[in-house]
């Protein structure tokens, strides 16, 4: 009996001694994505790294930045993506192994394909998971949509719906 209350207990402890999201708390994380697709008889591959950083301004409320690089190659295309978003994200809940958020981003884009360069801006909303694998560290799922649409020059724009994983860390309090 005394060793099941002692699993209990150590169990209750894992649970609860997880990251606090504090303010002063600082995000660190990101994703990375590699996908194959085709249009219209020609196949593409595409890289993407996107780190991002946010510092909690007050409990579980962080704000900050990310970074997107993406890289498409393929039967004669050659395309890179670099943008910048600040960005908004709020925790549900602040305790557990498992937090809930949402997310919100505003930014820019620059498009160089085959020395060619245009620019776009971004709008991107989404919903997540953390699950910690320690007190520090967690994998990250991320359920987004982004509008991205072309300045002055442009009348369309695309939208986009993907799933994102990644890792993050908190560092500090």
């Amino acid at each position: 009996m005394k060793k099941c209350t002692l699993f209990v207990l150590a169990l209750l402890f894992a649970t609860t001694a997880f990251a606090q999201l504090q303010k002063g708390t600082v995000l660190l994380g990101g994703t990375v994505g590699f996908n194959n697709y085709s249009e219209e008889g020609d196949g593409f591959t595409v890289i993407n790294l996107s780190p991002t950083a946010a510092y909690f301004t007050s409990n579980r409320l962080a704000v900050g930045g990310r970074v997107n690089v993406a890289i498409t190659t393929g039967d004669g295309l050659n395309q890179t993506v670099i943008g910048v978003a600040p960005l908004i994200r709020y925790y549900f809940n602040g305790s557990g192994n498992t937090r809930y958020f949402g997310q919100g981003s505003l930014g820019f884009q620059n498009q160089q394909v085959d020395g060619f360069g245009t620019s776009f801006w971004e709008l991107g909303l989404g919903v997540g998971v953390d699950f910690f694998v320690n007190d520090r560290v967690a994998i990250e799922g991320v359920l987004g949509y982004s509008r991205t649409q072309g300045f002055e020059e442009f009348d369309g724009g695309f939208n986009t719906l993907g799933l994102n994983f990644g890792v993050v860390a908190f560092i500090g309090k």
